[in-house]
Parts: C-alpha cells; sequence; structure tokens
C-alpha cells in the first residue's frame, strides 16, 4: 500500500514521535510510506528514521494551502490512504482529498478527547477504553494503546546523557518531555512541576528537566529563570525542542507526562507521574493502573492545586522504591504497548479501509453533519479570543 501520513506539527510531543515510530514500523512491514507536514524539530529523527517527506506549503492545517497541498500529493503520488493524526489534519483532509477525490482516510485522537465534528463514516483510532466507549456514533472505531519501541526505548546508563546535559550524578533529575502548549493543559502541568520542584529543591538536589517547544515556551523559561535566580542554581533546565528526547528520559530518576511521552519514560525503566487537565496529578503505580488501562495515561482534575509534591518527596526518599516501581513499569509498557503488535493492528485497519470506498450519498450526508458541528465548534472558539486551530 501506498500511504501518506499527515502530522498535526514536527514538535516532539507524544503524538508525533508515535505517528513517526509507526510510520518507520509500517515502511518495515514493505509498505510505501510518506510524511506530509510542515518544518520541525523533528525532521532530524524523519531522516533518521529514512522516511519520506513531504513539506506542506502552510502550517495551518484548516487552510486551503495546506489541504490543496496534500490533494495534489496524493494524486501525484497516487497514495492508496491518507492516515491523520488529530482533528486539525483530519478535517483538512476529510473536506480535502477524501471529500473530493474519495480517498481513504484513517483518523488518529490519541487522548483527550474526540471531537463531535469528526466525520463519522471514516475509521478513527482512539487511545484509550474510555475514548473508545465515549465514540459509539463512529462505527469503525479501533483501539489502539499508545505504541512504544521497547528497543529504541530501553534501559541504560543514565551517566553519558546527564554529562550531555550538563547534569552531575547526585542530582535528583525529574525529566518532562512534552509540548508547551494549552491544548490538553499541558502547560498548566508544566508550570506546576516548576513550582513544585521549586519547593523540593529546598531539601534535595532535585533538577526539572523539561525538554519540548511551543507558544507557551517562553512563559515557562521565564517561570525557570525566576526559580533559578531564587536558588542561585540550576533547579530548572529548559532545552526548548529535542528532536531526540532519549538523552532525558535516560538521565532522568523520575519521570513527568502525558499519554505517549510518560510511556516512553516507563520503558527506560523510571517511575512515572502523570499530569493531566485542571490539577489531575497521579503516579503510574499497581494501585491507579485500572483507572489508567481504561482513561489512557491522562485524566482531568477538580480544578483544584496539582498535588504533585508529595508524590516527589515519597520518590526522592526512595532509591530502592524507585527502582522497584522503574522495573515494574518497563514491564507494564513490554507487555502493553508493543510497536510491532501496533503496526499489525494499523496494517489491518488500513487494508479495510482501502477496500472499503465510500460512496458520494455516504461521504456527502456525513461531511454534512461534520460541516455543522466544526461551524459551531469554531465559532465559540473565536468568540473565546482563542485561535481556530
Amino acid at each position: 500500500m501506498r500511504i501518506i501520513v499527515c502530522l498535526h506539527d514536527m514538535e516532539a510531543g507524544g503524538s508525533q514521535l508515535n505517528a513517526l515510530d509507526l510510520a518507520a514500523a509500517i515502511r518495515d512491514r514493505g509498505h510505501h510510506v510518506m510524511l506530509y507536514a510542515s518544518p520541525g524539530p523533528l525532521m532530524d529523527r524523519v531522516h533518521a528514521l529514512g522516511l519520506d517527506l513531504t513539506l506542506a506549503g502552510s502550517s495551518a492545517r484548516l487552510s486551503v494551502g495546506w489541504a490543496a497541498g496534500l490533494l495534489r500529493l496524493a494524486r501525484s503520488w497516487r497514495a492508496d490512504v491518507v492516515h491523520t493524526y488529530e482533528w486539525g489534519p483530519s478535517i483538512g483532509v476529510s473536506f480535502g482529498a477524501h471529500g473530493l477525490i474519495g480517498i481513504p482516510q484513517v483518523m488518529t485522537v490519541p487522548c483527550g478527547d474526540v471531537p463531535r465534528f469528526l466525520p463519522r463514516h471514516l475509521d478513527l483510532i482512539v487511545g484509550s477504553r474510555r475514548l473508545w466507549a465515549d465514540t459509539g456514533a463512529h462505527t469503525r472505531r479501533h483501539l489502539m494503546a499508545p505504541p512504544v519501541d521497547t528497543v529504541a526505548c530501553a534501559p541504560t546508563d543514565p551517566r553519558p546523557a546527564r554529562r550531555s546535559l550538563g547534569l552531575s550524578p547526585e542530582d535528583l533529575v525529574i525529566s518532562l518531555v512534552g509540548q508547551m502548549t494549552t491544548d490538553l493543559d499541558q502547560a498548566a502541568g508544566v508550570i506546576a512541576a516548576i513550582a513544585h520542584v521549586d519547593r523540593l529543591a529546598e531539601r534535595e538536589p532535585a533538577v526539572l528537566l523539561i525538554g519540548g517547544g511551543g507558544p507557551e515556551l517562553v512563559r515557562i523559561r521565564a517561570a525557570a529563570r525566576r526559580v533559578n535566580t531564587r536558588h542561585g542554581r540550576r533547579v530548572v533546565l529548559v532545552t526548548g525542542s529535542l528532536p531526540d528526547p532519549s538523552p532525558a528520559y535516560a538521565a532522568a530518576d523520575v519521570v513527568l507526562g502525558m499519554g505517549g511521552s510518560v510511556l516512553r519514560g516507563m520503558a527506560y525503566a523510571k517511575p512515572a507521574i502523570v499530569l493531566g487537565a485542571d490539577g489531575f496529578c497521579e503516579p503510574v503505580t499497581r494501585r491507579t493502573m485500572t483507572s489508567f488501562d481504561w482513561q489512557g495515561y491522562y485524566g482531568v482534575g477538580d480544578g483544584g492545586e496539582y498535588g504533585l509534591l508529595p508524590h516527589l518527596m515519597e520518590l526522592a526518599a526512595d532509591a530502592a522504591e524507585r527502582r522497584r516501581r522503574g522495573e515494574w513499569s518497563r514491564a507494564v509498557v513490554e507487555e502493553h504497548h508493543s510497536l510491532r503488535r501496533a503496526a499489525l493492528l494499523l496494517e489491518n485497519i488500513y487494508g479495510n479501509a482501502l477496500g472499503r470506498r465510500h460512496g458520494l450519498a455516504e461521504r456527502t450526508g456525513s461531511l454534512a453533519r461534520s460541516a455543522a458541528e466544526l461551524g459551531s465548534f469554531l465559532t465559540h472558539r473565536l468568540l473565546a479570543g482563542r485561535p481556530a486551530v
């Protein structure tokens, strides 16, 4: 098969890294894969994986230019299937290449919530049992837990990674890799982590390592500078975009984050704490695993403060517990998040989508409903002073 994979951007976030790992795994199974995305920090990762890339002329996934570029690529490259990640690219393709020429499309929304306006006749892949249960209107939906390449992401000696980042063997390193954005309340979790590590650093040699780019990076750097100035040492290290986040995971004693990002940390045999929206903060343990198996490695709190400090203090005080929890984390990833198993499932989804071919009437009815829902969503978003995409 000839498959175009559309990423919503090329920042080093969990969704994007999952998309690249799966694209490489599908390519290695004998299929032709072409990425379509705007330039960004992950281009080095794309080249390292040996994946083909066509650059989008516009970074706005709902722009005519972005959709027209994808349509031209689908025609000239003779694509069989287009796979879109997140809602922006999914809408851009469904009203573009899929709606106009009927090319089969598969959509992935790995975490958060699935927007009501996504077309319901298309294959939809979600990353948690909760999302699968919530999307009953999508009759062709599939559950795929975020996959992890457990060969590339594996326990290793932390000393080389620490040296490369300017960290000492004595530091208690708490790593957080993700996108610095308000989407899914990620920036709020990062700001909270800075505040809690600020307090932890009064009694422990703690360093918070933050990796990732995005529109909130300026605000996060400013918060980090204030903490570092107060302590007279580097308590918060903000690296910016990390095309290869492996040193951040390898150097860590504890990992923070959500979704695929926190799973990668677990693959390195690190204890993990999930930071979600509205103050959600839970360690990944045997006790909490049932909840994470249902909702994915994300959650929504009650709007209160993030209760991160007690979890950090517990792990800081007990190296043996960090080791035990890290070994268990690695076993969870190996058992439930195999990249090979995910690639087999995805290959089957692509094949079924290609063989199904929706008629014009089915496409038109589903897309008309989506257009009405999308219009309402964008209107409310703009009235709230937020960008459309």
